[in-house]
């Protein structure tokens, strides 16, 4: 018993102090006093006062905040940059006028602009007889005889990233499969499917699963309708014109 405390005086248990401070927030607000004489323990040393806790507590959310929100101006920095180098690739395939200088455009800009270390481009046989000269990472399939290994990555019609099994990496880059950790694997359809584009890294963080797939697939959905009008017979006549 306190000076304080009544003779006969039922104290309060721990869990009626708790809710009269549940209800009471501002209790603590004209008793400074008190919170400095409470003391609770700190895993990283002496047992500290309130206050001492708070600003403890205050302090490592700030840093958590600052760590995020440093997190996000990295991830908008580099946003930018892809923005920018999709923009300059998306121009170099708008002006190109012919399957040659459409792929030369392709397979440069996806090696210097996004830095890719091996870029392979499937295309559907039906499509070979429209395409002039191509290069020695294009390669032409019939479309019921992609392997099988690939019918997981182009059932959902949409672009995926990450480290890819080793039958698949085999079917998409050949000979060039051992040297891929990571890569980014975009189906390519307008009217139809066309193919796939396959773009491949050495560094196996570089085509993550977690990123984001926004630009690459934008430059397949570009890739696919400059494929048509280049090749196709509009296409053609200019050709014979020029």
């Amino acid at each position: 018993m306190t000076d304080d405390t009544q003779p006969g005086a039922t104290l309060p248990g721990a869990d009626q102090v708790a809710a009269f401070l549940r209800r009471h927030p501002e209790f603590f607000q004209d008793r400074p006093d008190l919170l400095e004489l409470m003391r609770l323990p700190d895993p990283r040393g002496p047992a500290v006062s309130l206050l001492e806790r708070q600003a403890s507590i205050l302090r490592d959310r700030n840093q958590e905040l600052r760590e995020r929100l440093n997190g996000l101006i990295d991830v908008a920095r580099e946003n930018d940059l892809l923005f920018e180098h999709t923009r300059r690739l998306t121009l170099a395939l708008l002006e190109a006028r012919n399957t040659d200088k459409l792929l030369r455009q392709l397979l440069q800009g996806l090696e210097q602009e996004f830095r890719c270390d091996t870029v392979s481009l499937l295309l559907h046989d039906r499509e070979a007889k429209l395409l002039g000269e191509v290069r020695k990472q294009v390669r032409f399939v019939d479309p019921e005889d992609l392997p099988a290994a690939l019918g997981p990555l182009l059932r959902t019609g949409k672009a995926v990233c990450g480290v890819l099994r080793q039958e698949e990496l085999a079917a998409l880059f050949q000979d060039r499969a051992e040297a891929v950790k990571s890569a980014a694997v975009v189906p390519l359809e307008h009217n139809g499917r066309l193919g796939v584009l396959a773009i491949g890294s050495g560094d196996a963080m570089h085509f993550r699963s977690s990123l984001g797939t926004l630009f690459i697939s934008h430059i397949g959905q570009v890739l696919s309708r400059r494929l048509v009008e280049v090749s196709g017979p509009a296409a053609n006549r200019h050709a014979q014109r020029a």
